[in-house]
């Protein structure tokens, strides 16, 4: 019986689709009971209104709360009685190693990190979406205390789920990567849509009509093994002209948004191993 101490989007989430491949769901404990009677009535299930009954009715415990309350409830779940028949106790986070519920290991039971690496949405369709996702799992303790302890792997092997191993000192980096790629993406977008604004489109239209362009840039990235290849675009060309009129209109219509153009055709000319164009980006 899996369940979940905190009833979020990445618990609710992972509770539907541990259900959908057939495992038992025991339910959710949550600070704020009705967040766990939410997650319970989206997953059918219980909510329970102690981290002791949750324990007392389950094999397995995701940790599925907030980075920041991982070290209190690791503390104050050691201090309860842990039942013997939970073989794991499993958290999300991703930028949290192992190594944060050491207290749950000093009382005698077994911890795990998998995080899921994918932004999470609305709890039904971030459940099929788990489907692909990949489960990134940290060496730092269980690598240490047994070699051979491969719980966490053999869950996710049944379940269809690649996994990536990370080294617990760089799990930090890990997770900026992650949230560059994801959070960034999304600031990088606003900042082209306004763009397109200051041009005299609106940001509804433009959404629709630039859906292909990014499906395509994306397509040429997963298709091509350098990231440079799947690049188009002045600064690939070294078209001087074009870029100085990007800086020029930029200046003139966005100049607080200038340097950031500058800074991204730099990490660009750096990714292509060509400065042809560093006088202009500089």
């Amino acid at each position: 019986m899996i369940s979940f101490i905190g009833a979020g989007k990445v618990g609710s989430a992972l509770g539907l689709y541990f259900k959908q491949k057939g495992l038992e769901v025991g339910g959710y404990y949550s600070r704020t009971y009705e967040h766990a009677e939410h997650a319970a009535l989206l997953t059918d299930t219980v909510a329970y209104s102690s981290i002791e009954v949750l324990m007392n009715n389950s094999s397995m415990v995701w940790i599925t709360a907030s980075d920041d309350a991982l070290p209190v409830l690791a503390r104050e779940i050691a201090q309860l009685n842990i039942p013997q028949q939970i073989k794991a106790f499993v958290h999300t986070s991703g930028v949290h190693s192992t190594e944060v519920l050491q207290p749950i290991r000093d009382a005698g039971f077994s911890i795990y990190c998998a995080h899921p690496l994918m932004a999470f949405g609305q709890p039904e369709e971030s459940a099929m979406q788990l489907n692909d996702a990949y489960f990134t799992l940290d060496s730092s303790i269980e690598e240490v205390a047994n070699s051979d302890d491969n719980y966490l792997m053999e869950f996710f092997e049944k379940m269809g789920n690649h996994t990536l191993q990370i080294d617990s000192k760089k799990k930090e980096l890990y997770h900026c990567a992650a949230s560059v790629l994801s959070n960034y993406l999304v600031t990088l977008l606003n900042l082209a849509y306004e763009m397109f604004v200051q041009s005299g489109m609106t940001k509804t239209e433009i959404k629709k009509a630039t859906t292909p362009l990014l499906y395509s840039t994306l397509k040429n990235i997963s298709e091509n093994e350098h990231m440079s290849d799947a690049l188009t675009g002045a600064i690939k060309r070294g078209d001087s002209t074009t870029v100085a009129k990007h800086l020029a209109t930029f200046l003139q219509n966005m100049p607080d948004k200038h340097s950031h153009y500058k800074a991204l055709g730099r990490e660009t000319m750096a990714m292509l191993q060509d400065d042809r164009l560093k006088e202009l980006l500089d």
